[in-house]
C-alpha cells in the first residue's frame, strides 16, 4: 500500500512539472522529454518511433529489410507530418520508452501500451474529456485521425 502510494504521489508531482513546464516547439512539434513520464491532460497525438536500442535489434533481425521498412515508414511519417501541418494540428513525438499515462475520471491513472509487437512505429491519438485513446498505425492515419476525433476535413 505504501509502494502504491509512493508511485501515485510521484506521478502527481510529475504531472505537475509536465502541466507548468513550457515545451520547445519547433512548428506543431513538440519533442518531449524522454526521461519523465508523460500525464495527458488535453486532447493530444503522439507519434511514437522505437528507441535507438530497438532500432539496433530491428536492423541485426532485419538485415537489409531493415532499411526497406525504414524507407516506407519515413514516406507514411512524412504524410501524417503534412496532413497535421494542413489541418494545422499540433503533435508530439518521443521514443516508445517513454511511458504515457492519462487519468481515468476517478483520478486514476491508466498506462497507455501499444500491445501490437509488429507495430513498431505508431501514433496516440487521445481525448482528454472523453478519456478514451487509440493507438494507430502510420498508414491509415487521416482515416483513423478523423474518424477518432470525429473530424471531416478534405
Amino acid at each position: 500500500m505504501k509502494k502504491a502510494l509512493f508511485i501515485f504521489a510521484y506521478l502527481l508531482i510529475l504531472s505537475f512539472q509536465i502541466c507548468f513546464a513550457q515545451p520547445q516547439q519547433q512548428d506543431k512539434q513538440t519533442s518531449l522529454n524522454k526521461i519523465s513520464p508523460i500525464i495527458l491532460n488535453e486532447d493530444t497525438i503522439i507519434l511514437v518511433s522505437p528507441n535507438e536500442e530497438k532500432m539496433n535489434k530491428l536492423k541485426t533481425e532485419m538485415g537489409d529489410d531493415f532499411y526497406i521498412m525504414a524507407d516506407d515508414i519515413n514516406y507514411y511519417r512524412s504524410l501524417v507530418y503534412n496532413y497535421l501541418t494542413f489541418i494545422n494540428q499540433e503533435y508530439s513525438t518521443i521514443q516508445d520508452d517513454v511511458a504515457i499515462f492519462y487519468p481515468q475520471k476517478d483520478g486514476v491513472l491508466h498506462e497507455i501500451k501499444n500491445n501490437n509487437s509488429n507495430l513498431y512505429w505508431w501514433v496516440v491519438l487521445y481525448k482528454h474529456n472523453e478519456r478514451k485513446y487509440k493507438i494507430i498505425g502510420l498508414v491509415d492515419f487521416k482515416d483513423e485521425y478523423e474518424k477518432f476525433m470525429s473530424l471531416h476535413h478534405t
